[in-house]
């Protein structure tokens, strides 16, 4: 029937317009045993963790692991969700390694990060919300080291009109593809010198 067709049609135009605005991930989250095999079989370097917070009942982290390396190597080990690993290697894999090979060059060897796990509510208030760095499933990405001995940062790259900058932003818009949250130095001055990605219930694609 004519209404129908045009129901199809609108549903369509919708899903496409969500998908260009960074409408959010669409993967499945794993946990448990598929998830950590899931980081064995893709040769990340891992281990499991067991992360406890007594004082507040809400940092709980699912199937908690310590990583070191995803493929590139990361400045320090950070404790995140192993559905965040899983993620992380992802994007890896299917955008950071090909854009950096694409704008710059090189590989990406090492990532700078400021963490990942903190039991500590949103903005690190007292008060409000927490933070999906509480659960494990937030990420804060510094920069890059490259296999040339390039480096790209946040802070200083991303307003720069050059090839640093433009890998950035391309990085963060597509990011909204894998992460629920993406936040950036656009986002807020707190968001300065670094890009938030979480794959929490919320959604947001500030690149």
């Amino acid at each position: 029937m004519p209404h129908r067709r045009f129901f199809a049609a609108a549903c369509s135009v919708i899903a496409l317009l969500l998908a260009g605005c960074g409408g959010g991930p669409s993967h499945t989250l794993l946990s448990g045993r598929a998830c950590l095999a899931r980081l064995s079989a893709h040769d990340i370097s891992y281990r499991s963790v067991d992360v406890r917070d007594s004082s507040a009942s809400h940092c709980q982290v699912d199937t908690a692991v310590k990583i070191s390396r995803i493929h590139a190597a990361f400045n320090q080990p950070a404790t995140m969700s192993c559905a965040l690993a899983d993620r992380l290697d992802e994007f890896e894999r299917e955008v950071v390694q090909p854009l950096a090979l694409d704008e710059l060059g090189s590989r990406a060897t090492r990532v700078d990060h400021l963490g990942s796990y903190s039991c500590r509510r949103q903005n690190s208030r007292t008060a409000g919300r927490w933070s999906q760095h509480a659960v494990g499933q937030a990420i804060d990405i510094a920069g890059f080291r490259l296999s040339d001995g390039t480096t790209v940062s946040v802070d200083r790259d991303w307003n720069e009109p050059g090839a640093k900058g433009q890998f950035l932003r391309q990085l963060a818009r597509k990011a909204c593809r894998y992460f629920s949250v993406v936040l950036t130095p656009d986002s807020n001055a707190e968001h300065y010198n670094h890009l938030h990605l979480d794959i929490g219930p919320d959604r947001l694609c500030s690149a």
